[in-house]
């Protein structure tokens, strides 16, 4: 075994480590997604907020506790310390982290840098600031579960010359939840919905979602940040209600208002009640963090044992041997990167993980001794005669458009006879808990275990719909929908494995679900829908990407009416997981 310092100086000319502050280098980035480039605004940012403060934490809260041999190269930390240098590999200067980076007193290093008005005279922020005092637990946790991010969202609003306040957002938007979503479709910590995310070039799709990845969100929502400031002379009221509401909103807005000869001043502008919320609570956040014994609560330490690192790799890494490789937990790594929604990173990147800056080293070192053709599993798969790639991408529990991607094809067509290349989890489907192959394996592991027997694979023929299947099996079709995840309106195409139960339920009180499996319940989120005019339940379905059977079993008085009415209010458990 090497001692403690070959180990060091082993590492250390393998790779480079480079720490990023707040007065030098930059976060990497994407060559195209990442980069701080103004695009246009959106016309609609709409966020699921309302007047008092909401933890949107759904079931279950989760459990804190490649090819390629590229160097980790970004710190997300602040503060102004020197790093301690190192020896000199090649023609680049090694740097080693100091955790010292994170002040000692976070709280007063924020503070310091706050500059706006509180406006602690308006009802509204005093209402937010007594709901905040009455429930101090509430702040405990959301800071407590913040910690991690406060760091990088620290250096990167004062990178952009932001107002300090800005760190704060997140609070607001999510609770410091990455997996928070909203009926309007928005997901992550800053709460984008699709539109605005690709505006600002987050990657949305089959394996990754950039809402949810601490650095591709935060750069999205401080250049949309700048861009509103801006587009309202940096009066940064109004930036931030049209990051609530649309800037289209907040013009309106204010063209009424002038046309009336009435003040544009956010106060007196008619907005929508979760945007007249949504600024006091910022101002009352802000007021206790700027004096927190003014109002009796205690703010959770941020320590350096919080430090986190994004670690560069070249190419796609399975996330199970990544965090064997890191020698970290899966859960863990998935905690830390929540944007993957598969058992791998994207095959197109971002090639990063972020990883707790302690195991830096141990990680560069396995990576350095694992093999580079060892970090993907790929199967040949040979084109038979009917099959289509809908099918066959089902039967692996992908994406045609991922399949597409991973094969370098032009379009679907497929010829039989033809290789496939399928990438394929290194591990069981059932210890990715958090991915969707996960999930999948969970639901059939569930049924399997509630009706005591393995279910039969009926593959679709050409012409079979979901109805057809369940008459010709006696079977509900909103039972056939569920055990397959599938909305019962569902087209289907041939080729596609279906699982069908026949058995009889056991006693589920009698079960439980292995350990290993119920990481997968920490991406399930309670949204409320309102009903409107012309919706359906397969519309509402097919919108939120859920089944007209999970509906109904939310929603007893579905069962009792006939029709939905507008203003009806559904709630929907949503994976938030699934791309939409």
């Amino acid at each position: 075994m090497q001692t403690l310092s070959n180990r060091l100086s082993y590492s250390l000319g393998l790779v480079c480590l480079c720490l990023v502050t707040a007065a030098c280098t930059q976060l990497p980035q994407q060559a195209a997604s990442t980069q701080k480039t103004s695009a246009p605004l959106a016309a609609e940012h709409q966020l699921a907020t309302g007047v008092m403060p909401t933890e949107n934490t759904g079931r279950q809260d989760i459990n804190f506790e490649s090819v390629g041999k590229a160097p980790p190269t970004a710190f997300l930390d602040i503060g102004d310390s020197q790093p301690a240098q190192c020896p000199q590999t090649g023609n680049e200067t090694c740097r080693v982290p100091d955790p010292a980076s994170i002040p000692k007193d976070f709280w007063a290093h924020l503070r310091g840098q706050f500059n706006l008005a509180l406006h602690l005279n308006e009802p509204q922020v005093q209402a937010q600031l007594n709901w905040f005092i009455a429930n101090p637990d509430y702040l405990t946790r959301v800071f407590k579960r913040g910690a991690l991010y406060l760091p990088h969202i620290v250096t990167e609003v004062q990178k952009a010359d932001l107002p300090m306040e800005f760190v704060l957002l997140p609070v607001v938007e999510s609770a410091f939840d990455p997996f928070a979503y909203s009926s309007g479709r928005a997901s992550g910590l800053w709460q984008f919905i699709p539109s605005t995310a690709r505006l600002y070039n987050v990657n949305i799709d089959w394996w990754y979602d950039g809402r949810r990845d601490l650095i591709d969100s935060t750069n999205a929502a401080t250049t949309f940040l700048l861009d509103l400031g801006q587009t309202f002379d940096e009066d940064w009221l109004l930036a931030l209600a049209a990051y609530n509401a649309g800037p289209g909103a907040v013009k309106k807005a204010m063209r009424k208002n002038r046309t009336r000869q009435r003040s544009e001043a956010f106060w007196q502008l008619d907005l929508p009640g979760e945007t007249k919320g949504y600024i006091p609570k910022l101002l009352a956040l802000a007021a206790i963090v700027k004096r927190p014994e003014q109002y009796n609560i205690t703010l959770p330490d941020i320590v350096p044992e919080t430090q986190i690192v994004a670690f560069e790799l070249d190419n796609q890494i399975d996330l199970a041997l990544a965090a064997e490789l890191a020698e970290i937990s899966l859960e863990q790594l998935y905690r830390l990167n929540p944007g993957f929604n598969q058992w791998a990173t994207h095959p197109m990147g971002p090639h990063r993980l972020i990883i707790p800056a302690k195991q830096v080293e141990v990680m560069a070192e396995n990576l350095a001794l694992q093999p580079q053709d060892g970090q993907m599993r790929w199967i040949q798969h040979q084109i038979r005669a009917g099959e289509t790639l809908g099918g066959i991408a089902q039967h692996y529990d992908m994406s045609v458009n991922a399949l597409t991607q991973v094969n370098h094809l032009e379009g679907p067509q497929i010829i039989a006879g033809d290789i496939l290349i399928v990438p394929t989890p290194v591990n069981p489907p059932l210890a990715y808990g958090l991915s969707s192959s996960g999930r999948s394996a969970k639901r059939r592991q569930h049924y399997e275990t509630r009706y005591g027997a393995p279910p039969q694979n009926y593959r679709v023929k050409p012409g079979d719909s979901l109805w057809s299947i369940a008459k010709a099996h006696g079977i509900k079709v909103g039972q056939l929908a569920k055990w397959n995840g599938l909305a019962t309106r569902a087209p289907l195409r041939a080729g596609e494995n279906l699982l069908i139960f026949n058995e009889r339920p056991v006693d589920e009180r009698q079960t439980t679900a292995p350990a290993s499996t119920m990481n997968a319940e920490a991406t399930l989120r309670s949204v409320y829908y309102r009903v409107r005019q012309g919706d359906s339940l397969s519309k509402i379905a097919a919108r939120f990407n859920t089944t007209v059977s999970a509906i109904e079993a939310e929603n007893g008085f579905l069962n009792r009416q006939k029709y939905l009415q507008p203003g009806d209010q559904l709630t929907l458990v949503l994976n938030v997981r699934k791309p939409r």
